[in-house]
């Protein structure tokens, strides 16, 4: 009896002990996943701890270890300078910018351009970065040789020739805009619907009224056409003839509610219509 309670215990202590060892030699996971052991010797075990609170050796610090990386000594590439020049370039027209920030933005977002530029003289946002740079702080020539250079290496963008188009149309080069988008209708893409609203409206801003009618009908029924040259004619200051485009919108279509509502609103006493009407059907106007 003496002796099978004696061989109990003894196995339950050899268990007890056999776990505490295996909790002690448990290796924390690395912060870095499992590393490879390259050296091509045995990696040193944890050290058993005393029951004291002590041990032989001193304690290793607990949690992940931080490395701090070595400073790149590789310029920034050009993507991350156009990045960083996109963004001084919107502080520096932000409103809540304040103004004497504003130049040291527009030279650091030009000076960022320019080295990416040089970096990378085909990288092509760095080269609308620069022209569009030069659009934005009204030097006009610098940003139409950008632009140019731009559509040079890359002459199917379409979209880049409709902005240069809205950028002369800004300027209040209602010309040049008209142009540009002839340029882009003519050469890149002749069916783009974007170009040619905005071609009609520019149209209506030379004095091409018949012209920009004809545009704006080859994207949308007679009656809406009428109806956003209607809107843009009132707001150069010419009701009359504004009416007169209505007149004819209604008589295209005569359950286009739009028109109707814009001519009753034409033909009531100022200030007793909507202060708000919607007198556009649809498309881009250019900023008066």
């Amino acid at each position: 009896m003496d002796g099978r309670v004696c061989f109990r215990w003894l196995a339950f202590g050899c268990a007890v002990a056999a776990a505490l060892g295996c909790n002690r030699n448990a290796v924390q996971p690395s912060p870095f996943g499992q590393m490879p052991n390259t050296t091509g010797t045995p990696a040193p075990t944890a050290t058993a701890k005393s029951m004291w609170g002590g041990g032989a050796n001193a304690a290793t610090p607990s949690g992940p270890v931080e490395l701090t990386p070595p400073p790149s000594t590789e310029p920034p590439k050009a993507e991350t300078l156009v990045a960083l020049a996109d963004v001084r370039m919107d502080a520096a027209f932000d409103e809540k910018t304040a103004p004497g920030s504003r130049e040291p933005l527009l030279d650091m977002a030009r000076e960022g351009y320019q080295k990416a530029l040089k970096q990378d003289p085909k990288n092509p946002s760095a080269m609308l970065g620069i022209a569009r740079f030069y659009a934005k702080v009204g030097e006009k020539e610098k940003a139409l040789e950008a632009y140019k250079k731009y559509l040079t290496a890359h002459p199917k963008d379409v979209k880049v020739a409709h902005e240069v188009a809205i950028v002369h149309a800004r300027w209040k080069d209602w010309p040049g805009a008209v142009a540009w988008c002839q340029f882009a209708l003519t050469h890149i893409d002749p069916e783009n619907r974007d170009v040619k609203k905005f071609l009609g409206f520019c149209q209506a801003r030379i004095g091409k009224w018949d012209e920009a009618l004809a545009t704006l009908s080859q994207i949308m029924p007679e009656a809406q056409a009428r109806h956003n040259l209607a809107g843009l004619l009132d707001h150069m200051g010419y009701p009359e003839h504004s009416k007169q485009q209505l007149q004819l919108a209604m008589q295209a279509d005569p359950n286009y509610a739009q028109a109707r509502d814009f001519f009753t609103e034409l033909t009531l006493p100022r200030g007793a219509a909507d202060p708000e009407p919607v007198r556009q059907a649809s498309g881009e106007q250019p900023a008066p």
